[in-house]
């Protein structure tokens, strides 16, 4: 009998999974899964900024023309009739089973586990990802080419089309990763079907005995059918109407694109979890918000991406909460490198709110020899350049987010990793970054630039293929870099580029040797001791801009041997003339003869007066951001700091980072 909340004559989905026959292929987990948590810069960067650097990447890269792509998060909590309606959607009921028979003490099986004991709860965590002014699911059910068979059926599947920064490939996987159920179900509007939604689901269930009977890996929700007698699920197309009760209707989203839906959504690296499996639902939205305003400024600020989370409960027409991804102070440093054209000699950025640049020319390119069925890939090796830039923020900003690094850009718009800049001696802080390929078309004009722009797309096909599967990193080491491209005698460059960068920021961009006589002191004394530096006249007018200082009382903070940590007091306290958000970091780390102390955790802060015009950041557990507006003046605070494992908490000595 069809579900009660179907429109008479409309066909039920439901899950197809696939027998085991003869010798076929089953395995007891996701591969792709194992291998994308298994990046070096994965074990670094928390899951939900890889969910969200997935998703945004795939969402420019499928961007209609030169129309700007919008994402929405959608974070939604199910209860009561509107819960067990949902379930029903999606052949819950006949699934159940299958995911019920997964044995053993592997991790999909325990990740099952616990999204069936999840599903038991009065509240279902769904997350919903939308996106607008892409391409959608195009393709039928058994184009190898399209859309729709790379994201939904295909495995490490990214295609060849150029200027893809990782399309449907490997690092969808991370959208299965976030489901308790490992189940991710699509809709999608694309030109030339009006008013009707393409629907399907996919798990990435183990193989499994049921009944006696044996099930490969992977089950699939459509409509029924069968193919050579194995039986299959194709995909349905619905209207908007029929799809509402999947939460795959797309409401209030203009034009063509995608929808997933990830059931039982948790965050499964994190400690500090409900037994929902997630944090505070508003604490969430804004974290992925933030997590694209980090890894998307370039996008964003270019006008290619648009990113909201919403929080919806039940009704999902009118939502509870929204947060907007922005380009805030947090990452303007960076942006403002793209924005200054390089002098012929660079003038070092000595004070807070100067920036420096530099064109890094005779960067070359190998030439591409592969793929020889399509001659207008290949080219001969020719020679880039790299934009790079820096900006000097306060020394009080050491403790946010990226301070200190090289953003690394090409010109898809993401940011594909921050790397560690040097020390400076003065203890000075900074924000770089280098622009490559096409993402030179995005900086200040010079003649450098002018004449790299006329092979940008090529060299942008370059870095592209020299980046793993995580899209964190330039390697000359890559499959696809060493099959497309005479790379011998190349690589040595490119695998030393981010010494390279580093060297040029500290000497080149941020270090004067041309001092005057009275300026040479005034250099050492902020070597042997930031704290008495001499405040220069440039220093003393850029105080007038608003700033916030965290100020530790220590005769108000005590040992708390019960909570096993310390309790710190403190005071947050805005200064400046000017209007505008002033940002400050929190952070302690262990004292050590290296002066690389281990971080401590920050728990339980407390704000002792009122929180109007403050807002506070605390999605890392290891360091707190503090972001005030000009009706703020001062408050005091006071949090728990507890020590890494294994430091005795008695003897230990800690320091305030920054």
């Amino acid at each position: 009998m069809a579900p009660n909340h179907l429109a008479k004559g409309l066909t039920p989905l439901k899950w197809v999974t696939t027998p085991a026959l003869g010798q076929g292929r089953s395995s007891g987990g996701s591969a792709s899964a194992e291998l994308f948590e298994s990046g070096s810069s994965q074990r670094r960067r928390p899951h939900l900024e890889t969910l969200v650097r997935e998703i945004c990447q795939n969402s420019i890269d499928q961007r209609v023309g030169n129309k700007k792509a919008k994402v929405f998060f959608d974070l939604i909590l199910l209860t009561g009739k509107e819960r067990d309606k949902f379930l029903e959607s999606i052949d819950w009921s006949n699934f159940l089973p299958h995911l019920s028979s997964v044995s053993g003490t592997g991790g999909a099986a325990l990740t099952l586990k616990a999204g069936i004991d999840a599903l038991k709860s009065e509240t279902l965590v769904c997350l919903r990802i939308s996106d607008s002014g892409t391409r959608g699911l195009t393709g039928d059910d058994w184009d190898e080419d399209g859309n729709f068979r790379r994201l939904c059926v295909q495995n490490f599947s990214t295609g060849e089309a150029s200027g893809r920064g990782g399309s449907f490939g490997l690092g969808k996987a991370v959208s299965w990763m976030h489901s308790r159920l490992m189940t991710v179900l699509f809709s999608s509007e694309i030109e030339g079907k009006k008013d009707e939604i393409r629907i399907f689901g996919r798990s990435e269930i183990p193989a499994h005995d049921l009944d006696g009977n044996s099930w490969l890996d992977g089950a699939y929700l459509g409509i029924q059918s069968e193919k050579d007698g194995i039986p299959i699920a194709l995909s349905d197309w619905r209207t908007r109407k029929e799809a509402k009760p999947l939460l795959l209707d797309r409401d209030g989203i203009v034009g063509t694109g995608t929808s997933l839906l990830i059931p039982a959504f948790h965050e499964p690296d994190r400690e500090d979890t409900t037994e929902l499996g997630i944090r505070d639902p508003e604490h969430l939205c804004k974290s992925l918000t933030s997590a694209a305003a980090k890894w998307f400024w370039p996008a964003i600020s270019w006008g290619r991406l648009e990113v909201q989370a919403r929080l919806f409960r039940n009704d999902c027409i009118n939502s509870d909460f929204v947060s907007k991804a922005v380009v805030d102070s947090l990452w303007k440093p960076f942006l403002e490198t793209s924005r200054i054209e390089p002098d012929e000699q660079p003038i070092a950025a000595l004070d807070p709110g100067e920036c420096s640049t530099v064109d890094i020319d005779g960067f070359s390119i190998p030439a591409r020899v592969q793929p020889v069925d399509n001659p207008a890939l290949l080219h001969p090796s020719f020679d880039t350049s790299i934009r790079l830039g820096v900006s000097r923020v306060s020394d009080s900003e050491v403790c946010l987010p990226c301070r200190s690094t090289i953003a690394l850009v090409r010109g898809s718009g993401m940011v594909i990793d921050y790397v560690d800049g040097n020390r400076l001696p003065d203890g000075g802080v900074y924000c770089a970054a280098a622009f490559v390929g096409s993402a030179l078309k995005n900086v200040a004009d010079s003649d450098i630039t002018d004449k790299s722009n006329k092979f940008a797309e090529e060299a942008e096909e370059y870095f592209r293929a020299a980046e793993p599967v995580t899209h964190d990193d330039w390697l000359p080491t890559t499959r696809r870099l060493r099959e497309s491209y005479q790379w011998r005698g190349y690589a040595k460059r490119l695998k030393g580029l981010r010494s390279e960068l580093r060297q040029i920021v500290i000497h080149k961009l941020l270090t004067s040797f041309d001092s005057s006589p009275d300026e040479g002191p005034e250099l050492l004394m902020k070597m042997l001791n930031r704290k008495m530096a001499i405040v220069s006249s440039s220093s003393k007018t850029a105080s007038k801009k608003p700033k916030l200082e965290v100020v530790i009382n220590r005769e108000q903070s005590c040992l708390l041997k019960n909570e096993g940590g310390w309790k710190v007091s403190g005071d947050l306290i805005r200064s400046g003339n000017q209007e505008g958000t002033a940002i400050a970091g929190l952070c302690f780390k262990s004292i050590s003869d290296s002066g690389q102390g281990d971080s401590w955790v920050i728990n339980d802060m407390r704000i002792h007066a009122s929180e109007k015009d403050l807002e506070i950041d605390d999605s890392e557990p290891k360091r707190i951001v503090f972001s005030v507006g000009p009706k703020f003046q001062d408050s005091p605070f006071s949090c728990l700091v507890k020590p890494p494992a294994g430091v005795d908490l008695k003897v230990a000595g800690f320091k305030q980072g920054g």
